[in-house]
């Protein structure tokens, strides 16, 4: 009788732990599942912002470019007006040198 009892709660102890396991197996699945749905969430996120930037990057890049573009036209002109005085100034030299 006292091995029967024994018996029946090693049976009972074994089938509660595995239970237990099986919970636990179930709530760990579980919980992987809503990381692994929130990760690809933020992974989504970071790709848009991802493509955000590099458009925002892209303008940025053509507005450099067509600033450039009005530094080099200006510098063009500075150089035109230097030379076209440069003669000029060495004509007065020789003209009060006389």
């Amino acid at each position: 009788m006292y091995v029967d009892i024994l018996g029946i709660v090693a049976i009972s102890m074994s089938l509660i732990g595995f239970v237990t396991v099986w919970i636990k197996i179930g709530h760990n699945s579980g919980r992987q599942e809503e990381v692994i749905k929130m990760l690809k969430q933020k992974t989504e996120k970071n790709e848009m912002d991802i493509t955000e930037l590099k458009s925002k990057t892209h303008g940025i890049e053509l507005r450099i470019a067509e600033f450039m573009g009005e530094i080099r036209v200006k510098l063009d002109n500075i150089k035109e007006t230097v030379n076209e005085l440069k003669p000029k100034r060495g004509s007065r030299a020789a003209e009060k040198q006389d």
